[in-house]
């Protein structure tokens, strides 16, 4: 599914509802915080998480399906630590998913601040052999400092989905693919998606509508 699918898909389901109409600026907006919702929803939304339950609902650690959603924006970089054992997050950076030592996949054990002090001093797993880590403000902390380097999978930001266009004699707006943005979600994603553009323009629609409206549309080629 384009972008160009997604727009026609609201336009036909906002026409459908009489309930106005949806402009290109409008949909570029609403498609970053719809699909933003729809990350967040993925990894594990802080509101769903329940009285004594250590996990929300849903979130990508639980199963494979939910990680192959996310799997587009599953990423593996190279850290390089300073002296002090701090690094910053990349610039997408969303979640962290696995961390390991540079070379081999001795994996690096994550640690909370409260849990710190009798991690660095057990005797059990010395940290100079079973290194340790720890989520800061602006970056992660390695323990021992003197690490250098890592390895980490991380979920980055969903990439921008945008339909672009240009005008043509008649001042109107058509779509063009060559300054356009394309999704990066499967199509099943991307219906998700698409009923969240529709829920912030007030139209609310089961699944079974939208995905009737989206083959509609692609079927029909309108």
């Amino acid at each position: 599914m384009t972008v160009d699918d997604m727009y026609k898909i609201c336009q036909y389901a906002i026409n459908k509802a009489q309930n106005g109409s949806l402009t290109p600026s409008e949909f570029n907006l609403l498609v970053e915080q719809a699909q933003n919702s729809w990350a967040d929803y993925l990894i594990g939304e802080f509101q769903q998480y329940q009285y004594q339950r250590a996990q929300s609902r849903v979130s990508y650690g639980q199963n494979s399906n939910v990680r192959q959603r996310l799997q587009p924006f599953i990423y593996n970089t190279n850290l390089t630590v300073d002296v002090n054992g701090f690094v910053q997050y990349p610039g997408d950076y969303l979640q962290y998913d696995a961390m390991w030592t540079m070379y081999g996949f001795q994996r690096i054990r994550w640690t909370a601040q409260d849990k710190l002090y009798s991690m660095y001093n057990s005797q059990i797993d010395p940290v100079q052999s079973n290194p340790i880590f720890m989520i800061e403000d602006n970056g992660m902390r390695f323990f021992p400092n003197n690490i250098a380097a890592a390895r980490m999978s991380y979920i980055k930001k969903p990439t921008r989905i945008y339909w672009g266009f240009t005008i043509d004699g008649n001042g109107r707006k058509v779509y063009s693919p060559a300054l356009s943005e394309q999704p990066k979600w499967s199509d099943l994603d991307l219906l998700e998606i698409i009923a969240r553009i529709l829920k912030l323009t007030g139209v609310n629609l089961k699944d079974g509508d939208v995905l009737q409206y989206a083959n509609s549309i692609i079927q029909q080629g309108q």
